[in-house]
């Protein structure tokens, strides 16, 4: 999906103010605020999509489709005849107390709610939300797309779980062959694995005609959200047996070769749950035979999503390395852990000579980790040259945006030239086809030889430029990027 309007996006930026001052050490909350808000944020390179949505939303949307909601565990239930602790949840968005209970148990804003450290009550969220977005992944989609847009960011790289259900079953029906990975998928091939790519892709169509809808595109009513293109990871579930983690990593090397929307793979859920840690570097193999090392589909791994709260340092010292090196990741989700594996330092250099990207979420490693501030490595990774992109992880649980974790980040210690390269990696580091308009992303110095001197106008002259720009995803997306960069910094001088 993508539509970009010239005067809309203008007009987002109508809202910024003229005389916002460059060192954001020196503003107030509400300057800084204003100022992340109104900042073009490049995109967004971690954002699972059903955990973006804010509880208010979930219970409107259950109310509308019938549901009931269990007010003693505080979670939505199919539709029902009330009795009990069992209330529609119309019932329950009219009842003070028990709406402000469930948002409480659908989000991380009350710490220690019903005596869950904030890693169990993030985690623990999704089995009591997950009704009432089931059967609306268009309207999830469209709110993540539309709350971007408000913010002046217009790419999305959105995690989804394609034909979650069969995908299980089929690995489950197979079953384990003993980590011989070939008859693995030769196995899964033969029992009709294939088949899953074509549901995925009228799966596919079927979300983004939803989101259009919602989101009114094409038509006078246009919501900002038509404006944001998007691309779609492929969740493996890494706590599943490993015969339908495999399945689902099969499924989505597949569907990435199959339909230019599906750009990369993703391994979700905790990382430190005991079945994700005795079976991680078997995990590693897996993504390395069926991307051949990222040939043949490049991963985003979740890696180092780990604190001594919740792991031992042996198990903190090689999930990073094994990321890159076993499985070929081209991007670290979290990362956290980084600073305590083995080579850290060597490790780290490597990464930042080849250009290994790791996606910096301070808020979710805060509630989930503990881990904040100079505890946090976002500060350490910047000064050693490793590529970083702030990201939401899951907005709505975490109840935030991605302006304010550069907020945040500026908060940290952060200026804006790191806030101003996260936005650009967040498009060079993307997995977006075609080449890219800088020679040097995460430097910024040297633009692409077609196009030098010509970045940050509305359109590109007609030439080798112009031509770059319309073969390229990816330099298309950079384009209007540094358009609304330099209208940005413009209105500020």
């Amino acid at each position: 999906m993508r539509l970009l309007g010239t005067v809309a996006a203008l007009a987002l930026l109508s809202t910024a103010s003229a005389h916002a001052a460059p060192d954001l050490g020196k503003m107030t909350s509400g300057e800084l605020t204003a100022f992340t808000k109104a900042m073009p944020k490049g995109g967004e390179l971690h954002n699972h999509v059903s955990g973006a949505i804010f509880p208010e939303t979930f219970l409107k949307w259950a109310a509308e489709d019938g549901l009931c909601v269990d007010v003693a565990a505080l979670a939505f239930r199919p539709p029902c005849t009330p009795a009990g602790d069992l209330k529609t949840a119309a019932s329950v968005l009219s009842n003070d107390t028990q709406r402000s209970a469930l948002y409480d148990s659908l989000t991380t804003r009350e710490p220690g709610f019903q005596g869950r450290s904030g890693h169990d009550q993030f985690f623990s969220a999704f089995g009591r939300f997950g009704l009432a977005g089931d059967k609306r992944p268009g309207d999830e989609l469209a709110e993540v797309l539309d709350g971007l847009a408000r913010q002046n960011t217009f790419y999305l790289e959105a995690m989804v779980t394609p034909q979650a259900a069969p995908s299980i079953i089929l690995g489950a029906k197979v079953g384990w062959k003993d980590g011989d990975l070939a008859a693995q998928k030769k196995a899964l091939t033969e029992a009709g694995l294939d088949n899953l790519v074509a549901d995925a892709m009228v799966e596919t169509d079927a979300m983004e005609a939803g989101a259009r809808q919602a989101l009114k595109c094409g038509t006078p009513q246009a919501r900002p959200g038509c404006q944001v293109t998007v691309r779609y990871l492929v969740q493996a579930n890494r706590i599943a047996p490993l015969a339908s983690t495999f399945a689902q990593l099969q499924l989505g090397v597949a569907l990435i070769q199959a339909d230019k929307r599906w750009v990369g793979l993703q391994l979700v859920a905790p990382e430190d749950h005991p079945s994700a840690l005795a079976n991680y570097s078997q995990h590693m193999k897996m993504v390395g035979f069926l991307t051949e090392q990222g040939r043949l589909a490049p991963a985003a791994l979740h890696a180092g999503e780990l604190s001594f709260k919740y792991a031992t340092p042996g198990e903190m010292s090689f999930h990073i390395g094994e990321a890159v090196h076993v499985a070929g990741a081209r991007r670290i989700g979290h990362g956290v852990a980084l600073p305590h594996e083995n080579g850290a330092e060597a490790l780290a250099a490597e990464m930042a000579a080849t250009g290994v990207l790791v996606e910096v979420n301070l808020t979710s490693n805060d509630v989930i980790l503990e881990v904040s501030g100079k505890d946090h490595p976002y500060a350490w990774l910047r000064q050693r040259g490793v590529p970083v992109s702030l990201s939401t992880d899951d907005a709505g649980i975490l109840r935030i945006d991605l302006s304010h974790e550069y907020a945040r980040a500026a908060g940290e210690g952060a200026g804006y030239a790191d806030l101003k390269r996260s936005a650009r990696n967040a498009i060079a580091f993307s997995f977006l086809a075609g080449e890219g308009l800088w020679i040097d992303p995460n430097v910024y110095r040297r633009p692409a030889k077609a196009c030098a001197g010509q970045l940050g106008a509305v359109t590109p002259k007609p030439g080798p430029c112009a031509d770059m720009v319309a073969c390229s995803d990816k330099a298309r997306e950079q384009w209007r990027h540094e358009w609304l960069l330099r209208e940005f910094e413009k209105a500020r001088k």
